[in-house]
């Protein structure tokens, strides 16, 4: 733990001292922190005022019409140390194990077609495994094979098994058996860069001492490929760091699942060329590239960021749950089943985007909640437009970080509209009988049309500049231009619409709240010779996922019924995020589900709100759901974080066909 948090300060203060980064990320990034900085600022202004150790965030009552207020809720400085204890609480399992600081880092990459090395063991030997660590190199590289051939007892060689360049910083691994001195690698392209390779003695472990590593005849010669970082390559980088090979291939010293798309993107706009993934807009990858600058490329930097996200949200859920229930135990619980869920665990610490669309997400509805259940004439203009602008802000974030952030705009627009026809009813009201208020001075002209232009500026103008804007990355590459960011999104559009390829762990959007198919993110095959295992799986908790569908419903018929009107925001949140995979036509994934949960956790905490009032038993029975819910969080952890537990134990939590959880 001590070496963890050196390396935590060493690799922070390098950053700082020698910052290095392209200027179009800094623009975006600048904004991103300056936008998170001013919701930093509104929750510290809302939060200001401590009498007796109670903070008082105000609001008018929604159903009075006179002018007085009454608490939003009440933030104590009992609820700040419940939140600090959850957040540091879940982060320490959640930052346990996350990945390595030190993985091969030195490259060589073939300048031709049949450029290979031949690797001297120095004896014969019995060669049980031979592993290769895939580097980074320019997309046109992609895709080069390399054929492993052994030196045989007649002076020949003979091919042992080809190897697929694919990947990026990850091991790939050959199995093939045969007794040896010399091995040759042959690629059947240029540029296909690798970190390190290892060999393996059978029965060992421990990578052979290699005694020599040259260039094979034909490619002696030849011209050298430059390397996107525009270092040297050299063979003897291939076996300088026999220290950071990984046998057992853990999860920590490789990318595994997408984190092959979006590290590699975060590393193209670091050396600021055209971005290897480009399905999605820019910001998220800028996100992951800030864990890169830090840390290093390694996977503990391509994933630090999206986990303290990840982390973030614990906290923010609480709140979430403390303006809605204004109660700290339901916030508490609020929080907590976002804890123990394990879809929110897996997918913060796996370094892809969609960790940080759903924060925004969350933040989104944060926003609007504050203005749906505040009406402008009783808090005055300004005040009510500062949500809708924070709410606008975020919402080009999430957008520009991922493309389903605009499903939730349309549940945004909903609630407002339904919060402006509320503001008419109480008008028109007023208006008919008679009677007369100066909360209605000048209500079209100064709430109505006055909040109307607002929304175009914050939910049209402002995101449209922080989504263009995104993409300077692009748009500065010599030849590109504006037409490049036009193009990029008729790309984006027609690879989402069309994308009907199968994938074994694919599903439809009914299959994920029952979990049909968790998909395997990761397992290490190596373990699996000595009974052991050592795997991602991303799935939901099935004490939190198995009633997620039918608190929805239950959670509709009896809001409607109680006419408890504030949780429109929360349902609201859960069908526009859900509702649009029913009619996307492209192949999907569980993980889709992540951004819906928030909201159906928050609906849940609504029922056992309800319940929670039905007595002491009911009490009871609450209590005991939340116990087994974190122990259901215990039991699955180790194939939720890939910490190594014998096969049969991985085999215990495989309960239906369709779950497949090691080799």
């Amino acid at each position: 733990m001590k070496d963890f948090f050196i390396n935590i300060y060493k690799h922070v203060s390098d950053f700082f001292i020698n910052i290095k980064m392209p200027g179009f990320a800094t623009m975006m990034l600048g904004v991103t922190c300056i936008s998170l900085l001013t919701i930093g600022i509104w929750f510290f202004i809302r939060i200001r005022s401590i009498k007796n150790g109670t903070l008082i965030l105000s609001e008018s009552d929604l159903l009075d019409t006179e002018q007085e207020s009454k608490p939003l809720f009440k933030l104590t400085k009992k609820d700040v140390i419940i939140m600090l204890a959850m957040t540091i609480f879940y982060a320490i399992p959640a930052l346990y194990n996350l990945g390595s600081f030190s993985v091969p880092e030195t490259s060589w990459a073939p300048s031709a077609k049949d450029d290979g090395f031949i690797v001297d063991l120095g004896k014969k030997v019995e060669v049980s495994k031979v592993m290769i660590y895939q580097g980074y190199n320019h997309e046109k590289y992609d895709n080069v094979k390399y054929d492993i051939l052994y030196l045989n007892d007649f002076d020949n060689y003979m091919s042992s098994e080809t190897i697929d360049k694919t990947g990026f910083y990850s091991w790939k691994v050959s199995t093939k058996e045969f007794k040896t001195s010399k091995i040759k690698f042959m690629p059947n392209g240029p540029g296909a860069a690798l970190n390190e390779i290892a060999v393996f003695e059978k029965g060992s472990a421990k990578p052979l001492s290699i005694k020599s590593i040259t260039s094979s005849n034909s490619g002696s010669n030849m011209p050298a490929i430059e390397s996107p970082d525009h270092k040297p390559y050299k063979l003897s980088n291939l076996i300088d760091e026999q220290d950071k090979v990984d046998f057992y291939t853990l999860s920590n010293t490789n990318t595994y699942f997408d984190e092959v798309f979006y590290p590699r993107t975060a590393l193209d706009f670091i050396y600021e060329i055209i971005p290897f993934e480009r399905t999605h807009p820019p910001l998220g990858k800028y996100f992951v590239m800030i864990g890169m600058l830090i840390f290093g490329v390694n996977p503990f930097g391509w994933r630090i960021v999206g986990t303290l996200f990840g982390v973030a949200m614990i906290p923010v859920m609480y709140l979430f749950g403390l303006k809605i229930f204004k109660k700290r135990f339901f916030a508490f619980c609020t929080a907590f089943l976002m804890m123990f869920d394990f879809m929110h665990f897996v997918q913060t610490r796996i370094s892809t985007i969609d960790v940080y669309v759903t924060f925004f997400v969350i933040l989104m509805y944060y926003f609007i909640y504050d203005y749906f259940i505040r009406k402008p004439y009783k808090v005055g203009l300004k005040k009510s437009l500062v949500p809708l602008f924070l709410c606008g802000l975020i919402l080009g974030i999430g957008a520009a970080t991922k493309w389903i952030a605009m499903y939730g705009a349309v549940g945004l627009m909903l609630i407002f509209i339904i919060a402006k026809l509320d503001e008419i009813a109480c008008y028109t009201a007023y208006r008919q009988y008679g009677l007369s208020s100066d909360l209605f001075n000048k209500f079209w002209s100064r709430y109505f049309v006055k909040t109307a232009l607002a929304c175009v500026l914050f939910f049209l103008i402002v995101p449209g500049i922080i989504y263009f804007a995104s993409y300077t990355s692009i748009m500065l590459v010599p030849g590109n231009g504006v037409k490049e960011f036009i193009n990029n999104q008729t790309y984006m559009y027609n690879f989402h619409n069309d994308l009907d390829i199968k994938h074994s762990y694919s599903s439809p959007w009914w299959a994920w709240p029952i979990m049909v198919k968790p998909i395997w993110f990761y397992g290490s095959k190596a373990l699996a010779a000595e009974n052991l295992t050592s795997s991602i799986i991303c799935m939901g908790n099935p004490l939190i996922w198995w009633f997620s569908i039918p608190a929805l419903i239950t959670g509709i018929v009896l809001a409607i019924k109680r006419k408890d009107r504030y949780m429109i925001v929360p349902i609201f949140g859960a069908l526009f995020q859900y509702i649009p995979w029913m009619v996307v036509r492209r192949m999907a994934f569980i993980y889709h589900y992540f951004s819906v949960m928030p909201f159906l956790i928050i609906i849940m905490v609504y029922l056992i709100k309800i319940f929670y009032g039905h007595g002491r038993t009911a009490r009871k029975l609450v209590y005991i759901y939340l116990i087994l819910t974190a122990f259901m969080f215990v039991m699955f952890y180790p194939i939720l974080s890939g910490v190594i537990v014998p096969k049969w134990y991985a085999s215990l939590l495989q309960w239906f066909p369709g779950w497949s959880f090691r080799y």
